[in-house]
């Protein structure tokens, strides 16, 4: 199942997206999201509940995240952006949005 998002209607993942992408400043519309629930590739890869793509139209960059049970697919795609993946996607005008921090600290102190 494609599907565009910022869509009326949108379902679980592509709500998840939308608010994550918009909190980030990413253009909404500049993205695709494919729900792959029985292929080949994600039996081969051992994916139980199917796979979900992530495209980018503007950039042509596409991930793959696993959608089974307790997958954390969601916390997985913030790891991504966080690494700079999709940092060539096309922005927001807006500057209303949580900025992604540069610099990762390497342990935590208590």
């Amino acid at each position: 199942m494609n599907h565009r998002l910022g869509a009326a209607s949108p379902q679980p993942a592509t709500r998840a997206l939308n608010a994550t992408l918009s909190s980030r400043g990413f253009e909404i519309e500049d993205f695709r999201l494919e729900e792959i629930s029985a292929s080949d590739l994600a039996q081969s890869l051992g994916v139980v509940g199917g796979l979900l793509s992530v495209r980018c139209r503007s950039t042509g960059e596409e991930r793959l995240y696993s959608t089974g049970a307790s997958s954390g697919w969601l916390g997985a795609f913030l790891m991504d952006l966080g690494k700079g993946c999709f940092a060539d996607a096309a922005r927001c005008r807006s500057a209303a949005h949580l900025p992604m921090s540069q610099h990762v600290p390497q342990r935590l102190s208590a």
